[in-house]
């Protein structure tokens, strides 16, 4: 992913849920709503279809029946973030940090211009 490009806002979402550990797809949508204090509703349409594109990319993968915890119902799909998933989503907080400082120092009348 090109560090100049925002990433889809569901997508971040997702793979911030996922860097606490794996998640099944309703836990997923319950810590994106409260991540982004209920801005962001994953429906089911759009995380499952995220989901998919997440898995193509390489950013996350689905944990194998023996590795989902104990307890669960069988039928959920738990999915954890790649070694690339995370850095892709640093390197996606990097860019809105760069963002954020730009805005600030615009904001401010500090930014000098060139």
């Amino acid at each position: 992913m090109n560090s100049q490009v925002p990433m889809k806002t569901n997508w971040l979402y997702i793979l911030l849920s996922l860097a606490a550990g794996p998640r099944h797809g309703s836990a997923i949508q319950d810590d994106a709503r409260t991540l982004s204090e209920g801005a962001v509703r994953l429906w089911p349409a759009t995380l499952y279809g995220s989901l998919e594109e997440l898995l193509r990319l390489g950013w996350i993968e689905e944990l194998q029946e023996h590795e989902r915890p104990v307890g669960n119902s069988g039928r959920e799909r738990f999915y954890r973030l790649t070694t690339g998933g995370r850095q892709t989503l640093e390197a996606e907080c990097v860019r809105l940090e760069a963002v954020a400082r730009k805005a600030r120092a615009r904001l401010s009348g500090l930014e000098v211009l060139a």
